[in-house]
């Protein structure tokens, strides 16, 4: 693992932390700290609890990431799908689809 991800994922952790009390963080917070959507913003943490490091993470931090993961809306049924659509959706905004409109939304 290179420093820089070392760093991302202390960073992602810390996020975590502050955050899993409240659902997680909004969309749009993890859009600025991270470049992410939700659902990459979730898969990312489970990497990360499911790496060889999670074992130096403290255990309510390793239960309470465990929870959010596994009941994570982007992890189930129709939260996938939304979690999709959203990515869809990101990628457009960032000009992906190469419509120049599609920024507006």
């Amino acid at each position: 693992m290179s420093n820089r991800s070392i760093i991302d994922d202390t960073h992602l952790l810390e996020f975590a932390r502050k955050w899993l009390p409240f659902g997680g963080g909004l969309t749009g917070d993890l859009l600025v700290e991270f470049g992410m959507t939700p659902a990459g913003y979730v898969n990312r943490l489970d990497n990360i609890r499911s790496g060889s490091a999670a074992r130096e993470l403290p255990p309510q931090l390793r239960a309470d990431l465990r929870h959010f993961v596994d009941t994570h809306p982007s992890r189930t049924g129709a939260g996938a799908r939304n979690a999709r659509h959203e990515a869809r959706r990101y990628s457009q905004w960032l000009g992906r689809d190469g419509d120049e409109a599609s920024r507006t939304t």
